[in-house]
């Protein structure tokens, strides 16, 4: 019995607070609750980071599509303003020749600005000034060292460069393209870039040399469409310094090259609006020179072609309709000095219904909506030749609305086109005056004089600002 006292007094002795065990338990206890709120506490840290890294990614993601979605909407609009520069009359010729198309140049800027898109829009966040800023700081870093760290890439960055700052409306264009065309002097396309662009500002011994040099570069049959292309641009620029047995020679050279390529590949497209373009600029040579005869029928072989094209393309490519629609127009001049209105009338009303219907396509098509324009107001000519007065005035006045409301608010820099708009002012203030409305027609008369005698106010300081522009070109061409 006093064995059974004694073993059951030492187990009570255990579970007192006066041994060693029990410390021991109760520190063992502890520890293992404190380990299951680590673990806990653990559990929640990492559920909360990967939950948090799963945000982020999210949230890059998000911003990764918004910006792809920003680069490929700038990407686009940058693609649509360079057309429209493109399109835009060279301010040096004063015949068919004013926004003439630039065969494959404008295909080949905008390869300009898609590679931009992939080497560095996308780090400058959309903003091509940035890009361009970016593209010389990687120039001046890997190239001009003597790294070779751009592996022959300098070239590319300048086109790059360029391009981006032709939709700027920059000079520093031609000045990009001229570094490229030094880096890289056996290529014929940049050449032809180069070339485009100089004929564009009006150097015309330049421009000359540049196609000469693409014409030399591009041999073999790997390069024959920019041999034929070079040669009709050689052509443009002889018939802007009014060479124009010169030019028609290039003309048919290149007609005949194409003709040629023709046998193997007669169901290419870009091929055959080659030929209808340089048909149509063949045509202009004859007419320029008076020979009606031969140039109605360059300007048929033309149209038949752009006819087929469009019917085959022209709602995939609504440039083939715009091409349709000034060649129906050059028939219709050629009608027009011929003193054939009726057939004069048919072609422009048909130049009319195509114009009509691309801007229908594309609203905001500044070149577009100026044909467009352009195209009410030869309509209006011939039916005021004709006697129609009431339906001259209509056209004149649809023309007009859209030429004020393209040229509303903008700078006269644009001198051509407001003189064109002056012209507007002048024809339909003498038709009002004549059916005897005198305050509208002083109203518009006025408008036009002012126009006018602005643009003769510039004309006064042309030559200094020319002086001016040198100097800047000048120091410009330090930069780069």
């Amino acid at each position: 019995m006093q064995l059974f006292d004694g073993a059951q007094e030492w187990l009570s002795s255990l579970w007192s607070g006066d041994t060693w065990l029990n410390a021991a338990w109760f520190s063992v206890a502890g520890w293992t609750w404190i380990f299951a709120g680590v673990l806990v506490v653990g559990g929640f840290a990492v559920a909360l980071a990967a939950l948090s890294a799963t945000r982020a990614r999210a949230l890059r993601r998000k911003q990764d599509a918004a910006l792809s979605v920003k680069i490929d909407a700038e990407t686009e609009a940058l693609k649509k303003e360079l057309r429209r520069r493109l399109s835009e009359q060279p301010k040096l010729f004063d015949d068919h020749l004013n926004g003439a198309p630039t065969l494959g140049a404008r295909e080949a800027f905008e390869s300009d600005i898609a590679a931009a898109m992939a080497s560095v829009l996308r780090e400058a966040g959309g903003e091509r000034r940035k890009a361009r800023e970016i593209l010389q700081a990687r120039i001046r870093k890997d190239g001009s060292a003597g790294s070779g760290k751009l592996n022959g890439s300098e070239a590319r960055y300048w086109r790059q460069i360029g391009a981006l700052a032709l939709v700027d409306g920059s000079r520093d264009a031609i000045i990009a393209y001229r570094r490229a065309a030094d880096l890289a002097p056996q290529d014929p396309e940049g050449q032809l870039l180069l070339g485009v662009l100089q004929l564009r500002s009006g150097d015309l011994p330049a421009a000359e040399a540049a196609f000469l040099r693409q014409i030399e570069l591009a041999r073999g049959s790997a390069n024959a469409t920019l041999r034929y292309r070079g040669r009709t641009m050689l052509g443009d620029v002889r018939a802007a310094r009014h060479a124009m047995d010169e030019a028609l020679s290039s003309y048919l050279d290149a007609k005949s090259e194409i003709e040629g390529l023709l046998l193997t590949s007669p169901d290419s497209v870009p091929l055959n609006r080659d030929l209808s373009v340089t048909l149509d600029r063949i045509g202009d040579i004859h007419f320029s020179k008076g020979d009606l005869a031969q140039a109605l029928a360059s300007y048929k072989a033309g149209l038949g072609i752009a006819e087929g094209l469009a019917r085959a393309a022209g709602k995939n490519n609504l440039d083939l309709l715009h091409d349709l629609s000034v060649s129906y127009e050059r028939i219709g001049d050629l009608f027009d000095k011929k003193g054939d209105l009726a057939g004069a009338l048919e072609h422009f009303r048909k130049g009319l219904a195509l114009s009509k219907a691309l801007v229908r396509t594309d609203p905001g098509n500044r070149q577009w909506s100026w044909d467009l324009s352009a195209s009410y107001e030869r309509v209006a000519d011939v039916l005021h030749a004709q006697g129609h007065a009431d339906e001259a005035l209509a056209s004149y006045r649809k023309g007009l609305a859209i030429a004020e409301r393209l040229l509303e608010g903008i700078g006269i820099g644009d001198a051509s086109a407001h003189r064109d708009l002056a012209v507007s002012y002048h024809k339909i203030g003498s038709l009002e005056a004549m059916r005897g409305n005198g305050a509208e027609a002083r109203d518009l008369l006025e408008k036009g004089r002012n126009i006018i005698a602005t643009l003769d106010r510039i004309a006064a300081h042309r030559a200094q600002w020319r002086s001016d522009l040198s100097k800047f070109d000048a120091a410009l061409k330090t930069l780069h």
